[in-house]
C-alpha cells in the first residue's frame, strides 16, 4: 500500500470541513481532481471512508477509526518538518566536540559560550580527552568534530589549520632560567625534567626536544597539568607546556618563559572525517571556531 501524505491531509481538510468544495480549496485543488484524490485513497484502503450525498458528507466507521491514524502520522510529519525547521534556523539541534585538556581548559570554553548566546537553543557537549581520544571519538562518531594538535591528518580526516601556539618553559621563580626573556634547547642540557603522560598529544613533541637538549628525566611521569606545577614547584625539576596551558600555573613561585625556535611550536587544527557531513549546528561551530582562531601573542 503506496498512501501519500497528500491523501492523508486531503481526508483531514474533508474530516475537518465535511465539504468537498471548502476541502479542495484549502487543498489548493481543483474540485474534480480532489474527489479523485479521495477516491483514490478509498480504493486504496479497500474501504469507504465518507457518505456522501446533495446535501451533507459524513465520516464513516471506517473513516472514523482511520481518522486517528491520520491525525497521529500529520502530527509527526508536522513535529518532523519544525524540528528541521529549527534546525535549519540553528533554533535546536546539539554539537558535541572533543580537543586536548590545555585548549579544554579555557579556549574551547570561551568560543562555546560565544557559540550559545548566539544560539541559545542548540545544547553543546565538550569531551577533554588526550590527542590519540580526539581522533578516536571522531571515528566512532561520538563527537562531531575535534579540535586537536595536528597539521596534516590521515586521508580519512579533513584537517583545517587554526593557529600555531609555542611552548613554555615551566620552572620556579628563583631559578636560573627565569632571569631569560627566552629559553633556548642550550639552557636546558643536564636539568632535570617532569614529563606529562605520553597520552598527552604534546608528549611526542616535547620527547623531541628534550632529546635535541640533552635532559635528564626526573624518572617522574604524570596525567595532569596540575601535577606537573606541584612538582616543578616543590623543586623535582622543570616541564615544558603549551602556551594554552600557561594560565594554570599562576602561582607565586613559578614562572612560564618562551621556548625558542621552530620546533617548539605546536599545530592546532579542526578535524572531521571526510566522508561524513556535519549537522547545521556543528557547520556552524566549525565556522565560529576558524573565524574566532587567533594565534597566540607569544608567536
Amino acid at each position: 500500500m503506496n498512501i501519500s501524505f497528500k491523501g492523508i491531509e486531503a481526508f483531514l481538510a474533508l474530516e475537518e470541513t465535511l465539504s468537498f468544495s471548502a476541502a479542495a480549496t484549502r487543498c489548493h485543488m481543483s474540485a474534480s481532481a480532489y474527489s479523485q484524490l479521495i477516491g483514490r485513497l478509498e480504493e486504496q484502503l479497500g474501504v469507504r471512508l465518507f457518505d456522501r450525498n446533495t446535501r451533507k458528507v459524513t465520516l464513516t466507521q471506517e473513516g472514523i477509526a482511520f481518522s486517528f491514524g491520520a491525525h497521529r502520522i500529520a502530527s509527526e510529519v508536522s513535529a518532523a518538518f519544525n524540528e528541521l525547521r529549527n534546525r535549519s534556523n540553528l533554533q535546536a539541534g546539539r554539537v558535541t566536540v572533543a580537543t586536548i585538556p590545555s585548549l579544554a581548559a579555557r579556549w574551547m570554553p570561551e568560543r562555546m559560550q560565544a557559540f550559545r548566546q548566539r544560539h541559545p537553543g542548540i545544547a553543546l557537549r565538550l569531551h577533554d580527552v588526550s590527542s590519540k581520544g580526539c581522533l578516536e571519538a571522531v571515528q566512532r562518531g561520538d563527537v562531531d568534530f575535534c579540535v586537536d594538535m595536528r597539521r596534516n591528518a590521515d586521508p580519512e580526516f579533513e584537517c583545517r589549520v587554526l593557529f600555531q601556539e609555542r611552548l613554555h618553559v615551566l620552572c620556579q621563580k628563583k631559578d636560573p632560567l627565569s632571569r631569560l626573556e627566552e629559553v633556548h634547547l642550550r639552557d636546558l642540557k643536564d636539568r632535570e625534567f617532569i614529563h606529562i603522560a605520553r597520552t598527552s598529544g604534546v608528549s611526542a613533541q616535547v620527547s623531541y626536544l628534550l632529546t635535541l637538549a640533552q635532559v635528564k628525566g626526573s624518572g617522574l611521569e604524570v596525567s595532569t597539568f596540575s601535577t606537573v606545577a606541584g612538582l616543578v614547584a616543590a623543586g623535582f625539576g622543570i616541564s615544558i607546556i603549551p602556551y594554552h596551558a600557561t594560565h594554570l600555573y599562576h602561582q607565586p613561585d613559578l614562572i612560564v618563559i618562551p621556548l625558542s625556535g621552530s620546533k617548539s611550536v605546536r599545530t592546532i587544527s579542526l578535524v572531521r572525517l571526510r566522508e561524513r557531513s556535519l549537522s547545521v549546528a556543528a557547520e556552524a561551530m566549525w565556522q565560529l571556531l576558524e573565524g574566532s582562531a587567533q594565534p597566540p601573542k607569544a608567536i
